[in-house]
């Protein structure tokens, strides 16, 4: 069985047994700057990094700083799972149950969270205050960047208090760059 990636810098990233040592913030940077958001069903690329810079820039939305732009990094190794499919693993399929569950999804996601505040030197535990920005980020996305008429009410998110800001994607590269400047500018 294959339990690893190779990274953008060459590192191989074990997803059974991650250690600090195997995390890099260009990998995660790099990785998060050209991976779209909604599996890619937006009406322009639009990359995790760029969520997640503008996240941590806006002054509205509550929690640590470091911890909002960080609160994806996980997904920089093991990707964006959609929400739909994560809720869909845990219901009936057919006549019986599938026996699976999102729970350990997110165990799994929590493991390489902690891995990766480990290797930065970070508590990357996401906070309520963190949750509640995200949500807002993806009030404003929905805005911003669905089809029309898309409401989330589906997926059971309050979508009614998008922040202000009127978002512009930018190209993988762009973010890249804004995510590890504004990582480093946090780091002082």
């Amino acid at each position: 069985m294959i339990n690893h990636i190779i990274t953008y810098t060459g590192k191989s990233f074990n997803l059974l047994e991650p250690k600090p040592e195997m995390v890099c913030i260009e990998d995660i940077a790099h990785s998060l700057a050209y991976q779209c958001r909604y599996t890619g069903h937006t009406r322009e690329f639009y990359s995790v990094a760029q969520h997640c810079v503008l996240m941590t820039r806006n002054p509205d939305l509550p929690g640590d700083p470091m911890g909002k732009l960080l609160h994806d990094a996980g997904e920089a190794y093991i990707g964006d799972i959609a929400r739909p499919w994560k809720s869909l693993l845990s219901v009936s399929i057919g006549h019986g149950h599938c026996g699976i569950s999102n729970e350990p999804i997110r165990k799994f996601e929590q493991k390489i969270q902690r891995v990766i505040g480990l290797a930065l030197g970070l508590d990357l535990t996401h906070s309520v205050k963190i949750k509640e920005s995200d949500v807002r980020m993806m009030a404003t996305e929905v805005r911003d960047l669905m089809p029309p008429g898309f409401t989330a009410k589906e997926w059971g998110i309050d979508i009614s208090n998008p922040v202000k800001e009127v978002i512009d994607p930018w190209p993988p590269f762009t973010a890249e760059i804004r995510f590890l400047e504004l990582y480093n500018g946090l780091r002082g």
